[in-house]
């Protein structure tokens, strides 16, 4: 892979590369419940840098990441998609930084603060709303926060994304 001279027009290749590496691998039969999260390519001196970023509802183990990366590692398909079988290939969860959008994410939290970033927002300065709470519960509906002095429940269509608050 060459790296883009900065024109708009190689822009655009790279991002369909980009798209279509992405739906090459979420074709893939990655592992039970494993969802494709984020892929990237970066440049690493005369090598492309793949870095896939996979989890499962229950966290992913450094023994599925091992499975994938050797699937990966020996797919076919994948050095098609790439061009080339000259790459260097870094699978990795999201860590818990990373914020939450699917549903399926929200599971292995209950129990854990969350900030919760809303879709619609009715500040009148057109700030983002957010919510910060305990979360209870998941539904097929949405969430449950317990808040200071009540629980607030949220649909899931509600929720543009919401991040883990970690206390050190």
């Amino acid at each position: 892979m060459e790296s883009g001279s900065g024109d708009p027009l190689s822009a655009f290749i790279r991002i369909k590369e980009m798209s279509d590496l992405y739906e090459y691998l979420a074709s893939l039969s990655l592992g039970a419940d494993v969802h494709l999260i984020a892929v990237s390519v970066s440049e690493s001196g005369r090598q492309p840098q793949i870095k896939v970023t996979v989890d499962t509802p229950l966290g992913i183990t450094i023994d599925e990441i091992a499975n994938i990366t050797h699937l990966l590692r020996t797919d076919e398909g994948m050095i098609q998609e790439l061009g080339t079988s000259d790459y260097r290939l870094e699978v990795t969860s999201p860590g818990v930084e990373s914020g939450l959008e699917e549903p399926w994410q929200f599971t292995r939290h209950v129990g854990r603060r969350l900030i919760v970033h809303l879709k619609t927002t009715d500040e009148p300065d057109g700030s983002e709303s957010r919510v910060e709470g305990k979360l209870l519960n998941t539904s097929p509906a949405g969430i449950v926060l317990g808040l200071a002095d009540k629980k607030d429940e949220i649909a899931w269509e509600a929720i543009q994304r919401a991040v883990v608050k970690l206390d050190w």
